[in-house]
Formats: C-alpha cells, sequence, structure tokens
C-alpha cells in the first residue's frame, strides 16, 4: 500500500478516474431522471441506456489493439475531452428547450465509440504501472475510489435536480470530465510509449491473436462467463429498474439518488473489504459462493415495495456484486502476458459492458409487454442464481484457483 499511494503515474490515473466516474454518474442519473420524470417514458429507458452497447463492441475490437500500439494515456486524455463535448451537446439541447429521445440516443452512440477505447486502456494501464503483487490493492483502490463517487455523485445530482435544473448537472458533469482528462495528460503520466512492431498485423489479426491467447485456458473462460452473469442478470437489471422503482413507489429525484448511493455503499465496502484483506485462499470457490449469494439477494430484493427496505437490499446486491466482480479482474490480469494485456482487457471489458445493455433492451421489451419490474427482476435473478450453480458444479479448475 505503501508502494502505491507513493506511486505518481497511478495516483494521477486515480484521481483521473474519480472526476470521470462524478462525470459519468451525474451524467447517467441526469439523463435517467428526464427520460423517467420530464419525458414520462420510462419505457425507453433502457433502450438509451443500451444505445451504447452496438458501438461500444464495434470500437472494442479495435480499442484493444491500440492499446497495445500506443500510449494509453494519449487514448485516455483523448476520450474523455470529447466525452465533455457530447455531454457539451446535452447541455446546449436542454438549455434551449429542444433535447429529445433523438438527441440522448446519438449522445449515448457516440459515448459509445468512446468507450470502447477508454476502457481498454484504462485495464490495460494499470498493470504496466504496478508490480503484480500490487494488483489487488491497486484496483481496488480504483474501484472504492469509483464507488466512493457513485456514492457522492448521485446524493450531489438528485440534491442539484431538486434545487436546480438539468442545465446544472450537465455542467458539473462536464468540469469533472475536463478535470479528469487533464490528470492523465500524456506528459503528466509519461507511461510507457509501446514499441512498434517490425511486421504490422491488421486490427483483426491482432484481436484474433488476443482471443486465441483467452481461449487457451479455461480459467479465462470461467471468467468471463462469471462477468457476463453478473453483468447481465444483476447489474443490468437492477440499474435500469432503481429509477422506474423510484417513480413507481412515489419517490422523487432524491429517493432515486439514495438507492443509487445504497448501491454505491454495498459495492464500496466491498472494496475496502479487498483493500485490507488481500484473497489468497480459496479464491475460486469464494468467488462462486459470493456469486450466487447476490442472485439470492436480487430474488429479496425483487419482492420488496418500499424505499426504505430498498436501499439496504440494494446496498448488500453491491456488496456481493463487487466482491465478485473485483477479485476476476484480478486474477486475469495476473494470469495476463503484458504484451497481451489491451487485447484481453477489451475482451474482457466487453463481457463485463456488452451484455448489461442488452438485459436492459429486454428487460425493457418484456415491460413494453406488460410483466412488471418486481416479476422480470425474480425472473432474472432466477435464471442467473441456476447459471451460477451450474458453473459452480462444473467449474473444477476455478474452484481450486487459490
Amino acid at each position: 500500500m505503501t508502494s502505491i499511494i507513493k506511486n505518481r503515474q497511478f495516483n494521477q490515473v486515480l484521481f483521473s478516474e474519480i472526476f470521470a466516474v462524478l462525470s459519468f454518474s451525474m451524467y447517467l442519473i441526469t439523463v435517467s431522471w428526464y427520460v423517467v420524470d420530464y419525458l414520462e417514458t420510462p419505457q425507453i429507458l433502457g433502450l438509451v441506456m443500451a444505445a451504447a452497447s452496438i458501438p461500444r463492441m464495434i470500437t472494442m475490437f479495435i480499442g484493444g489493439v491500440l492499446a497495445d500500439r500506443v500510449q494509453k494515456s494519449q487514448i485516455l486524455f483523448i476520450t474523455q475531452l470529447l466525452k465533455a463535448v457530447l455531454i457539451g451537446v446535452l447541455l446546449l439541447s436542454v438549455a434551449h428547450n429542444t433535447l429529445t429521445v433523438t438527441h440522448l440516443l446519438l449522445v449515448s452512440v457516440f459515448i459509445g465509440f468512446l468507450d470502447g477505447f477508454f476502457f481498454p486502456a484504462l485495464s490495460s494501464l494499470i498493470p504496466s504501472i504496478v508490480s503484480q503483487k500490487e494488483l489487488q490493492p491497486a484496483n481496488t483502490l480504483i474501484h472504492s475510489s469509483q464507488e466512493l463517487v457513485f456514492l457522492l455523485g448521485p446524493i450531489a445530482a438528485g440534491a442539484i435536480l431538486h434545487y436546480y435544473d438539468f442545465t446544472a448537472t450537465f455542467t458539473v458533469s462536464i468540469f469533472a470530465t475536463i478535470i479528469g482528462a487533464v490528470f492523465v495528460f500524456p506528459s503528466f503520466i509519461k507511461d510507457t510509449i509501446p514499441d512498434k512492431q517490425k511486421e504490422k498485423l491488421s486490427f483483426l489479426k491482432e484481436f484474433k491473436a488476443g482471443y486465441r491467447y483467452l481461449k487457451s485456458s479455461s480459467l479465462y473462460l470461467t471468467a468471463i462467463i462469471i462477468i457476463i452473469i453478473v453483468n447481465f442478470f444483476v447489474f443490468g437489471p437492477l440499474f435500469l429498474s432503481l429509477p422506474i422503482l423510484a417513480k413507481e413507489l412515489g419517490g422523487s429525484a432524491l429517493s432515486l439518488s439514495f438507492l443509487e448511493a445504497g448501491f454505491s455503499m454495498g459495492s464500496l465496502a466491498a472494496t475496502l473489504f479487498l483493500l485490507f484483506y488481500n484473497l489468497k485462499r480459496n479464491r475460486g470457490r469464494n468467488i462462486l459462493i459470493y456469486l450466487i449469494m447476490t442472485l439470492l439477494l436480487l430474488g429479496v430484493f425483487s419482492q420488496l415495495s418500499t424505499i426504505s427496505l430498498l436501499i439496504p437490499f440494494v446496498s448488500l446486491i453491491g456488496f456481493f456484486g463487487f466482491i465478485t466482480f473485483v477479485p476476476t479482474d484480478v486474477i486475469i490480469q495476473e494470469k495476463t502476458d503484458p504484451a497481451m494485456m489491451g487485447r484481453v482487457m477489451s475482451i474482457v471489458f466487453l463481457a463485463s459492458t456488452a451484455f448489461d445493455p442488452i438485459s436492459q433492451t429486454l428487460f425493457s421489451s418484456f415491460m413494453s409487454l406488460g410483466f412488471s419490474v418486481s416479476i422480470l427482476l425474480a425472473v432474472f435473478s432466477g435464471i442467473g442464481l441456476i447459471l451460477s450453480i451450474l458453473v459452480y458444479v462444473k467449474a473444477k479448475k476455478w474452484r481450486a484457483l487459490q
């Protein structure tokens, strides 16, 4: 921990991530509440959130290869500045009272394009600036700071929306994004510039090499399945349901912010736990047990009908969900060749982000057919629980992982 805290490069990445997450958390709750409360069209919220998934998947193939080819801080700096411009488009639209679903969908699509470059660069940068034994505390610091901001960001956004308007939250989001970009300015970070290959392969061939590398071990396959289950059956439907439940139960923007903050409190507690307790024994088996617990808690959550009860249970889901996800991510980084890190992490990030929008789209589609949020959450948790138990039974090599 001492060496990590003294690591200037890591600290700058950490602060950049803090401001990036602050921007995103305020952007997310503003857009969610605008769709649910102002436009009064909760059935399209899943579509707006999922609009980023397809362009993200497209650019993810390029982003992972690019992260292995060029200086990663350049990618982080440029993508954050472009995100500030996109949020600025929303700010101008809402200020002139012209913000429509079309604007939200287009901005979401372009943010998805940028995410495909941003996250593989971020995930592969961390192993290049810390030692292998520091990977869990480093990743945990990143995730704990994210969750702390996700705890404070929604509350701040809810308060601003309550006392001011949408333009105020968009403005704060833009400034936070710009500050985050400054922290990862390449001349400040001075991270390694990858050596130029004598023979350049095409992006597609390099991505295929990363895919074959992942297929070489069943541990990678199990890890990706775990990440997909967490995102498709838990995080995707959960995040979509929060603004809808807040509205259905007679809440306000503050109620939504408390639900969002409740999840962040649980995930923050999980990352703090991992920060001080390094999982070394029975990691594989324990991760699968935490996954099963997450899905059981989501099943209980689906049957609650008051915001005061939803908050503690969404916190528990956040705790067990993140105590499943973070160690799985660390195991992948530990087992990966640094030369393949960008491509491997792009595929892992694809698994962690491509499936929750798909689940949200399905969730919204079933809502349009008349199914209630409670029934759908129960169904998603039930299917995810069955799959998790099957993984526990079949993945013997993963269960034996120390």
